[in-house]
């Protein structure tokens, strides 16, 4: 599934129809997203006060996510801490934490 542009009328409805389709709350899709959990209802509902249109680079992510190329990470991105540290995570987790936030690959040079 892709979503309109957020400037199309159909933006707005198709956000809600693909949130609900997964399940997730506000919250919850602001977390896989990484944006503030405020800003899904505001896009859903068309919030002119605050010009609330998702950024491009938001676009992308909430593309990715309904598109199922992030879906396989959402679980852990939502019920893992925010702040990941590094030294203990392994190269896997990192990878998955990098393609979560959005890289549609990820290379490691030795």
């Amino acid at each position: 599934m892709s979503l309109p542009h957020p400037n199309s009328p159909e933006f707005a409805p198709a956000l809600k129809a693909a949130r609900e389709a997964m399940g997730l709350s506000y919250t919850e899709l602001a977390k896989a997203v990484g944006i503030n959990p405020a800003m899904p209802s505001r896009y859903e509902n068309n919030d002119h006060s605050c010009a609330c249109a998702p950024r491009d680079s938001t676009w992308q992510k909430l593309n990715a996510l309904f598109s199922g190329r992030a879906t396989d990470s959402l679980n852990s991105k939502i019920t893992q801490a925010e702040d990941v540290s590094l030294a203990e995570s392994t190269v896997e987790q990192i990878i998955q934490e990098l393609k979560a936030r959005g890289a549609s690959s990820v290379t490691i040079n030795y």
